[in-house]
């Protein structure tokens, strides 16, 4: 009995472990991603990202240091375009810090939290064949925090079979 409760804590935990996962991926198992040779930026998709002009150019750099490490070429006629787009908010958390009888003190911490979003579309078929999310925490609109998520998250890309 208490073998069988280990197990089903165990496999509880696991459960909410992966539900946790700072990363999660899909792409269209029946696409021959060896194809994929050039890319661009999906251009509307670009000027609709919430961030500064400075910042829309570093998530853009990371985005093609990133592929252009696998070995994809950006080109005006491209074989897929990349759509970013991010969902960050602010996050603060609050602490206590010091109690007395009479008054209490608490911490807060501010951050922003939220996913970084990237979509790959083929140009022929018009469809998404791969996308990907992936969480991130960062403070003092630190750039480097999104930058080291876009390279995490394109580090699957492409998929192998």
């Amino acid at each position: 009995m208490k073998k069988n409760r280990f197990y089903f804590l165990s496999f509880i935990f696991l459960l909410l472990l992966n539900s946790c996962s700072v990363s999660k991926i899909t792409y269209d198992k029946s696409v021959d991603f060896t194809s994929y040779k050039t890319f661009a930026f999906y251009k509307k998709g670009i000027d609709a990202l919430k961030m500064s002009p400075t910042k829309k150019k570093i998530v853009l750099k990371a985005i093609s240091q990133a592929l252009q490490q696998k070995g994809f070429v950006k080109s005006s006629r491209p074989d897929f375009v990349v759509n970013v787009f991010t969902d960050i908010h602010k996050r603060i958390d609050v602490y206590p810090d010091y109690y007395s009888p009479f008054y209490r003190r608490y911490y807060m911490e501010k951050s922003k939290e939220g996913y970084v979003y990237v979509d790959i579309v083929d140009m022929h078929q018009k469809k998404i064949i791969w996308s990907g999310r992936r969480y991130v925490n960062y403070q003092r609109n630190d750039m480097r925090a999104i930058n080291k998520a876009i390279f995490k998250l394109l580090e699957k890309f492409p998929p192998k079979k």
